[in-house]
C-alpha cells in the first residue's frame, strides 16, 4: 500500500534539490500535479500543507538520467521509505491536459544540476478541476484558500 505523506510544501523542494545533487548531467523535468500545487506555495512563501495527503509527485521528463531516477523512486522504494511518497513518472501526453499557452505562463527554476519547470497554479487546477474526484477539489479549494489562485 503506498503512504501519503507529502503535504508540505518543503518536501516538494528537497527532493529536487536532492535530485539536483545527484544528477551527473544536466536534466530537464516539468512538474505537474499537487507536487505542482505545493512547489508553487513554496515560491509564494505558502507554509500551509495540503488539506488531504498526497502519495506522489508527477514529473514529465524526457531526459534519461531524470527518468531513471524516477525508475528508482516508485511505489515499495527506498525513496518511498525514506520520503512517506512516491514518483509517479507521467508521459509527456501528460502536458496535453494543461490548457493552451501553459508554457508561457510557467515558472522555472534550477536546482544543481535539475532544471524544473511548473505550470502556473490555475493551469495546475485545470485537469482537477475536470477529473473533480474529492481529493483534487480539496485541493482545488486550498489553493483558492491560500492565495496561490484567485
Amino acid at each position: 500500500m503506498p503512504r501519503r505523506e507529502l503535504k508540505h510544501p518543503q518536501q516538494v523542494i528537497d527532493w529536487l534539490e536532492e535530485w539536483g545533487r545527484v544528477l551527473e548531467e544536466p536534466g530537464l523535468l516539468t512538474l505537474i500535479g499537487s507536487g505542482g500545487l505545493l512547489w508553487q506555495a513554496f515560491e509564494n512563501s505558502i507554509t500551509e500543507p495540503l488539506p488531504e495527503n498526497s502519495m506522489d509527485v508527477d514529473p514529465v521528463t524526457e531526459d534519461e538520467a531524470v527518468a531513471r531516477l524516477g525508475y528508482d523512486a516508485v511505489i515499495g522504494s527506498e525513496f518511498e521509505l525514506k520520503h512517506g511518497w512516491h514518483v509517479n513518472l507521467m508521459p509527456v501526453a501528460a502536458l496535453d491536459g494543461l490548457p493552451k499557452g501553459w508554457e508561457t505562463r510557467a515558472n522555472r527554476k534550477t536546482y544543481g544540476r535539475l532544471t524544473v519547470v511548473v505550470p502556473s497554479a490555475k493551469d495546475l487546477l485545470a485537469p482537477k478541476l475536470r477529473r473533480g474526484e474529492p481529493r483534487d477539489l480539496k485541493h482545488a479549494e486550498w489553493a483558492s484558500t491560500v492565495g496561490l489562485v484567485a
